[in-house]
């Protein structure tokens, strides 16, 4: 009996617990920005001989050159917090120290100095390589290539990996405020094969990212081109939403005749919650039996 007792006294303690405990908050996607350039994305250039909207292929054509200061952007509704960022990118042709960089910015669009959050795919000293980039707002670089020697520490068969011209590749770029880092994961868009990924540890939170933008700012090496398109963008984030309870209330029938005689109530008691009445009884009975055994 005592047992019996003991168990039914903490049931009852657990179910007022449960029935005090608070709503939970979930997160929700929100799309901050969308396209896939079936229609003009209106995006501003400094040079729409460069880049501009292919009205036949339904892509966003670019022509990167160092030294020209080039850029085209969108303004998006971004504050800060955590966002991910999917593309596809597909360069034809590219000449060596040629490089395309594209990502997250703040106003100034400078790929030299913070704050950006760009994936890039460069054909510099080691090849065609791709890479997670990041400066923040104090100016400190974190970045991460796929040459072995960047990315590879201690990996037992581990290799430079290398991007090619004339293939579609889906970049998708993460920041993750709450761990402090980013990520950048790079996959063949026809084949779903992974290509290389990899993140870099930032340490600080960033701010001021209000574009989205592919620039050459910054780059002050001549004659380094590389062409070719973008498309199916998705920019979205997640929002920890917190659900309310709705509660409502019956409707009241309101008599047509009102008696001349209103008798007096008899004040009662509101009835309890049979988990809470449940729970209480159950708790008392328990402490009662305790008491009793001693």
């Amino acid at each position: 009996m005592q047992k019996r007792a003991a168990v039914c006294f903490l049931l009852g303690i657990l179910s007022v617990l449960f029935l005090l405990q608070p709503v939970q908050a979930a997160d929700i996607k929100v799309t901050v920005y969308e396209t896939n350039f079936s229609t003009d994305p209106g995006w501003i250039t400094n040079n729409p001989s460069y880049y501009y909207w292919d009205v036949q292929r339904e892509a966003y054509h670019f022509h990167t050159e160092g030294g020209t200061n080039g850029y085209s952007f969108i303004p998006v509704e971004y504050q800060r917090g955590p966002f991910t960022l999917e593309y596809d990118l597909l360069i034809t042709s590219i000449q060596k120290n040629g490089a395309v960089s594209f990502g997250m910015t703040s106003t100034d669009m400078d790929i030299s100095k913070g704050v950006n959050v760009l994936g890039v795919f460069d054909y510099g000293q080691y090849g065609r390589l791709m890479a997670i980039r990041v400066i923040d707002q104090n100016n400190h670089l974190h970045e991460k290539t796929s040459q072995y020697n960047s990315y590879c520490r201690d990996q037992p068969n581990c290799a430079t990996k290398q991007f090619a011209e004339n293939t579609t590749y889906r970049v998708v770029i993460r920041y993750n405020e709450e761990l402090s880092q980013a990520d950048i994961k790079v996959t063949n868009a026809d084949t779903g094969e992974l290509i290389w990924g990899y993140f870099v540890p930032i340490g600080d939170q960033l701010y001021f990212l209000n574009r989205l933008a592919i620039t050459t700012k910054g780059d002050y090496a001549i004659g380094n081109t590389a062409e070719g398109y973008i498309d199916n963008i998705n920019l979205f984030t997640y929002v920890p939403v917190t659900p309310t309870t709705v509660v409502t209330t019956p409707p009241t029938t309101v008599p047509t005749t009102v008696p001349t005689t209103v008798p007096t109530p008899t004040p009662t008691e509101s009835p309890l919650s049979p988990a809470t009445l449940g729970a209480a009884l159950c708790a008392a009975v328990g402490i009662a039996i305790l008491s009793w055994r001693r």
